[in-house]
């Protein structure tokens, strides 16, 4: 990224570069044109919107032959689906309580050139006319500080109280419930996101610019979706999550956490279904671990292969917003958050990727993801940050409140000065 000229917009997907990470390529792109769905869009309005951009890049209706080696990313859209998205998909998500929304529910990149690297090969392809790369001879100055949240700790326990209220009652089984940090970012934003994604060693790490000079920073380790040229399609969903300072024993025999996730799976097996070839859908691993630079986390993979029929709006009609990060079931799930979360969710808990000219397709779960404001004149910005648990019956107010502290470990590392307050 660092390499990519300054004066240049940018979309960046960015592997971790690990042969474990499940993501083998980052791409670096140019966005040509950008459509907006707008945060006060009506939810026809925003469908069609999106509906119409998706058109553009039409799923092939006979599986392709060529080389599943290929470059996955020949042009297309790289994308940012806000949380706020799902509502329209999930009309009956909404209710009165929530939040008022001033991120869009959408920002799509049309990109016709692109860098993009190949990590098992170290092998460099040029997509279209993409600009050429620097050798910058020092990395731009950043600074993070002035970290704290949003809301108490207290705040949120009784949050999550709340919501195993509702648990008990019968009205859910379970619910992501999630609260906000904010901090301020002094210097460049490419250079933030850089050391960001490098020192997490992000699995499924972006760096997108958003229209008005925002920008959006994720560190994500999980997939959403991945959808191959021939029809097959994954889901990673993530559930359970450790500091990576305990041993990853206490997670593997967490019986609360193993349910956590096969509740998700479920879910998302019944998601993939809509879509899916009659008899292809597959759990290929029910619960498996994955270490990151910080965390444990337990992890599925649900797969199936989609009907020739299926359009790329068929998918996301389906499965969005992910279900790992609303609970099941997923309506009913979202009324709750929408009740409980102060602010909003903005591209948190949505998904980044990319959807290809060639016909794949592969999106993150917005988590561990920063969202960045417009600089000002003292070439500062406003971060937004959130960090989320999945509650069930048998969640601990202390514990989950402690794992938002771990999740939000991935930025608070990085800040230079000033302390994360937990009151």
């Amino acid at each position: 990224m660092l390499r990519w000229p300054a004066q240049e917009p940018l979309a960046a997907l960015v592997s971790g570069g690990t042969l474990e990470s499940q993501n083998a390529w980052t791409i670096l792109a140019r966005p040509v044109e950008t459509i907006v769905i707008a945060a006060d869009s009506t939810a026809t309005d925003a469908l069609a919107q999106l509906e119409l951009a998706l058109s553009r890049t039409p799923r092939p209706s006979v599986p392709q032959s060529h080389d599943t080696r290929d470059i996955p990313f020949t042009g297309g859209w790289i994308l940012a689906l806000g949380y706020a998205l799902g509502e329209c998909f999930e009309p009956r998500a909404v209710c009165d309580a929530q939040p008022a929304a001033a991120s869009p529910r959408a920002v799509l990149h049309w990109c016709a050139d692109a860098w993009c690297f190949d990590h098992t090969t170290s092998t460099l392809h040029a997509i279209g006319n993409p600009p050429t790369l620097s050798s910058p001879t020092e990395t731009p100055a950043w600074q993070l500080h002035s970290m704290h949240p949003r809301e108490s700790d207290a705040h949120y326990a009784a949050s999550v109280a709340r919501a195993i209220e509702y648990i008990r009652a019968g009205d859910a089984y379970q619910a992501n419930i999630a609260r906000r940090f904010d901090g301020v970012l002094s210097g460049s934003a490419r250079a933030f996101a850089h050391a960001a994604i490098s020192e997490n060693h992000a699995w499924f790490g972006a760096c997108v610019d958003l229209p008005g000079g925002g920008c959006l920073v994720s560190m994500s380790p999980e997939l959403f979706l991945r959808v191959s040229h021939d029809g097959r399609i994954a889901t990673r969903p993530i559930k359970g999550t450790r500091s990576a300072d305990v041993p990853a024993r206490e997670l593997l025999e967490s019986t609360k956490d193993c349910a956590e996730l096969a509740m998700i799976v479920d879910l998302m097996r019944n998601d993939l279904g809509r879509v899916a070839a009659i008899g292809s859908v597959e759990v290929a691993q029910s619960r498996v671990l994955e270490t990151h630079r910080t965390v444990h986390h337990g992890v599925a993979e649900i797969r199936a292969r989609l009907r020739n029929d299926v359009s790329w709006m068929d998918v996301l009609r389906a499965t969005f917003p992910p279900g790992s990060v609303t609970g099941a079931p997923k309506v009913r799930a979202m009324q709750i958050i929408q009740e409980l979360e102060e602010t909003e969710r903005g591209f948190y808990c949505g998904g980044i990727g990319f959807i290809s000219a060639s016909g794949n397709a592969a999106l993150s779960v917005a988590i561990r993801t920063a969202q960045l404001g417009a600089a000002d004149a003292d070439n500062e910005r406003a971060l937004a940050y959130h960090a989320g648990c999945g509650i069930v019956i048998e969640s601990e107010l202390a514990a989950e409140v402690a794992e938002t502290h771990t999740k939000a470990r991935a930025v608070f590392q990085l800040a230079q000065s000033g302390d994360v307050d937990p009151s």
